[in-house]
């Protein structure tokens, strides 16, 4: 094409034009990370990397595929097109940055037949992107969602990004309609705009093709150092986000060192420098998308937390202290309890874990909470005063609810139930759990898992008294010490009988035996009640013949479904009795909602919003039965008192274990 003036791109005063701000904005850009990536830093050490492998694939998937997108089709689709068309223009970018400093020259291996199928590739996109962007603006200005942040910053984001595209069309078509050979031959939406311009003087096609370099020169540049700015910063951090998260299972807790703490050192989180840096990194990955608050129990019921203004507020406050964090004055920092964060926001969560499945990036909300209060516990003997009796009674009688340790095993009496002090052998040591021992609900639970494995010929024991708390509530409320202190007890005590298989009917009780444990020296093979029935019914060793004509609903237990990945067992126990109709809840399997009673809130008022356990018990009317089938003592627990708070006298909650001894005909 003719250069038709001195600012045309590779010419000139154009060229030194644009290696002044390629410097600038490479500077820029250098400048912000390079601040931003040190706020990061600042946060403690102690990440665990490797499985590299893995973390590559999940890259893949998850960025790359855009896979927890599509959980909102809409949306994911919108974003994945965007996604991927920037993906595509990577090369486009870099192609225009490499004419601009060569004086005018193309990307060699951007001719012949590459250069073809790219053309047509990056076009179509071009357009994938301009629909999605006017999706997305649609969504804003009409439809509006109210998991949305309506702000200036979106529309400057997509405004940008419909200007690159439109550029990029017409920085071709001009060369296209001029026959300039290294225009791009597939490109055909760009063939198509070069038809507007037949017949046009060269002077114009230069001018046109000239104001759309720079234009989107300009943007490019713009739009690198605008990001580290904007909640947009995940499009640098998406991948590094999903490439370190943690591996370890799902809703595991960090062991804290209780054992070599130097003097000075800070129990928990107290200032926003001692999450680790990886926490930090979640931070500036968030998109600000809301997906987390739309499903968060606490954010449904109208308490204070809200999952994504959590991570804004830390955010916020990291940024506004990186003067003081990057001269290391790290000491100076406020708490974040109070300050910061509101303590009632601490102490909402119920540690169900659905807002990071939510979560596209994969980050991490519980572990966050959990430090804040391991500290607020440890450190200032600051929490809800309802938590010091089960915190006492843990620590003096082995269970919440301050009942005699010698009282553990009286389910049992009539049932026959061997002790492993007494029992020899055994496969399986039945796990009891604090509610399968002093909650009535609990202990009928517990007689019916006694009575199926019995007729299916497992031989098993029970600890009894010398059975305690796992420590769940008391880890997942902050209370660390307690809970190493029942960790290495209960240990000890089945290590000294050699277990080595062991059942339960809590999914609290399984995820802290199989998951937390071994960092205490427990390896156990740790499975649901319902798991093992499931594998009985299988294998034929368990029969269930009396029919049961009822109908009813299955609430996924969080612990057991979302955190430990069953979800199949409890339906397979439910299907093998005779005459029983399931019918799903609206919201189930991954998208069940908390009964209300994780993190340790089974223990704590609720004295903020709505009731979750009654949001829930109407969430499973949604089904159109009014009995409820459960997996967890505390899950029945909370059910059944949604049944009763809201008039529902005649509504039943059951227990899955319970349904199947029914069904053998027992009396």
């Amino acid at each position: 094409m003719h250069h038709a003036t001195q600012l045309f791109p590779g010419s000139g005063l154009g060229l030194w034009l644009f290696w002044l701000l390629l410097l600038l904005a490479a500077a820029g850009v250098a400048y912000s990370l390079t601040r931003r990536l040190k706020l990061v830093a600042a946060g403690r050490r102690g990440v665990v990397l490797g499985q590299w492998g893995r973390r590559i694939w999940d890259v893949v998937v998850y960025v790359l595929g855009q896979k927890r997108m599509f959980s909102d089709p809409v949306p994911g689709v919108m974003h994945a097109l965007i996604f991927w068309g920037f993906c595509v223009f990577l090369l486009r970018s870099l192609a225009l940055v490499y004419e601009g400093i060569t004086g005018g020259h193309g990307l060699p291996f951007l001719s012949g037949g590459f250069g073809t199928v790219y053309g047509f590739t990056k076009d179509v996109f071009a357009v994938l992107v301009l629909l999605g962007v006017g999706v997305a603006m649609f969504r804003r200005a009409v439809t509006r969602p109210a998991r949305l942040e309506y702000s200036a910053d979106a529309w400057f984001i997509l405004g940008m990004i419909a200007t690159l595209m439109i550029t990029d069309i017409t920085m071709d078509a001009p060369r296209l309609a001029a026959g300039a050979a290294e225009g791009f031959q597939g490109a055909v939406v760009s063939k198509f705009v070069a038809g507007w311009f037949a017949g046009s003087a060269a002077g114009t096609l230069d001018a046109v093709y000239a104001v759309s370099w720079w234009l989107h020169v300009l943007v490019l540049f713009v739009f690198a150092n605008y990001l580290p700015y904007s909640k947009h910063f995940h499009v640098y951090l998406s991948l590094p986000n999903v490439l370190l998260r943690p591996l370890e299972q799902p809703g595991k807790l960090t062991k804290m060192d209780l054992e070599n703490i130097e003097e000075g050192t800070t129990l928990g989180a107290a200032k926003v420098t001692d999450f680790t840096w990886k926490q930090l990194l979640d931070l500036y990955t968030c998109t600000e998308c809301g997906r987390c608050t739309v499903v968060c129990p606490t954010t449904i019921t109208g308490k204070p937390l809200i999952p994504r203004d959590f991570t804004i507020d830390l955010r916020d406050h990291l940024t506004a202290n990186s003067g003081l964090i990057l001269s290391g004055k790290k000491g100076e920092l406020s708490d974040l309890a109070g300050p910061v964060i509101n303590p009632e926001t601490v102490w909402a969560c119920t540690t169900c874990r659905w807002c990071e499945e939510a979560c596209p990036l994969f980050i991490s909300y519980t572990d966050k909470i959990v430090e804040m209060r391991r500290h607020l516990v440890l450190e200032k003997a600051e929490f809800p005063p309802e938590a010091e009796p089960a915190f006492r009674g843990m620590e003096t009688a082995g269970n919440p609810w301050q009942l005699p340790a010698d009282s553990r095993a009286d389910w049992a009496r009539g049932l026959d139930v061997p002790l492993a002090s007494e029992a020899g052998e055994f496969e399986y040591l039945f796990w009891v759990g604090c509610a399968g021992s002093f909650d009535d609900q609990g202990k009928r639970t517990s007689v019916a898992l006694a009575r199926l494995l019995k007729a299916a010929g497992v031989k098993f024991a029970i600890l009894g008294p010398e059975e305690t708390c796992t420590g769940d509530a008391a880890r997942r409320l902050g209370n660390e010490y307690l809970f190493q202190m029942l960790a290495q007890a209960n240990v000890e005590t089945l290590n000294r009988y050699g277990v080595k298989k062991i059942v339960t009917n809590c999914p609290h009780c399984l995820h802290t035996l199989k998951n937390e444990y071994p960092d205490f020296g427990g390896q156990y093979e740790v499975v649901h009640g319902t798991q093992l029935l499931a594998q009985l019914l299988r294998e034929g060793r368990l029969k269930l013949t009396k029919e049961l004509h009822q109908e009813l609903t299955f609430h996924d237990p969080c612990y057991l479904g979302r955190t430990n990945r069953e979800f199949d067992a409890p339906r397979e126990v439910l299907a093998a009795i005779p005459g029983l109709q399931l019918k799903e809840a609206p919201l189930s399997r991954e998208k069940s909602m908390c009964c209300g009673a994780g993190g340790g809130r089974m223990w704590l008022e609720e004295k903020l919003g709505s009731r979750i356990n009654q949001t829930r018990l109407q969430q499973l009317e949604g089904s159109g039965c009014q009995d409820v089938a459960v997996a967890c003592p505390f899950c029945a627990i909370m059910i059944g008192n949604a049944q009763g708070e809201l008039g529902r006298e005649q509504a039943k909650t059951l227990d899955v274990v319970q349904l199947a001894a029914q069904a053998l005909g027992e009396s």
